[in-house]
């Protein structure tokens, strides 16, 4: 079951229990801050969601705060953004987002090849649609309209999980966020999924800023 965090106003999350106990033991969370539950309509204090755990009185709060405050948030742009312009442009704005997330890991994950792939599949596009302008100006069938279209298929699927696989390498080992990104929402959905879990990511990383500011 996951939690969300309430501090002043504003809500971060969501957490796991686990999570919750981590963050109380070292510091970031603070027993009297309110959670709840998807289930619960009222915030409780983080205290009754997860009974009393010794909390070292003069832990210091420098262990996270470096690797955290080291590497660049990720893109911020809301999910539900991304997934209503790429509706309305029939896909092109889930790609154009897609390369956006791709050169963004590729800084902080060099060994990235997604841009790569994102760059052949943009190229695949650009000669499919000059070529069936030709064919239809020319009122013909271009049968290579067909091999550029497979290869743009299998290009693309090559960027997302290449996409992939570099978000889950940086967010289980640079940043150690736990992040896991399932195979069937990725095939589907691309740079909408991954767009949510950045979301979460950034609302992570700024619960422990402001957790951190306290002290």
């Amino acid at each position: 079951m996951d939690y969300m965090i309430s501090r002043e106003g504003q809500e971060y999350g969501p957490y796991t229990l686990a999570d919750l106990q981590r963050y109380v033991a070292s510091g970031e969370i603070l027993l009297t801050d309110m959670a709840r539950s998807e289930g619960m309509t009222d915030f409780l204090a983080v205290s009754q969601v997860i009974g009393t755990i010794p909390v070292p009185a003069t832990l210091p709060h420098i262990s996270l705060a470096p690797a955290a405050n080291e590497y660049p948030d990720p893109p911020n742009l809301h999910w539900a953004l991304v997934l209503l312009f790429s509706f309305l442009t029939c896909g092109l704005f889930d790609i154009a987002w897609a390369i956006v997330l791709a050169v963004w890991i590729k800084k902080l994950v060099p060994a990235s090849r997604a841009i790569y792939y994102y760059g052949f599949y943009v190229a695949c596009f650009v000669i499919i649609v000059v070529l069936s302008a030709v064919a239809a100006a020319q009122q013909s069938n271009n049968g290579i309209v067909g091999i550029f279209q497979l290869a743009s298929v299998v290009v693309s699927l090559a960027a997302r999980y290449s996409l992939r696989n570099a978000l889950e390498q940086h967010y289980n080992s640079a940043e150690p966020m736990g992040l896991g990104l399932s195979g069937i929402m990725t095939f589907f959905f691309g740079a909408i999924y991954f767009q949510y879990h950045m979301n979460n990511i950034v609302r992570r990383k700024n619960l422990d800023r402001l957790s951190l500011s306290t002290f």
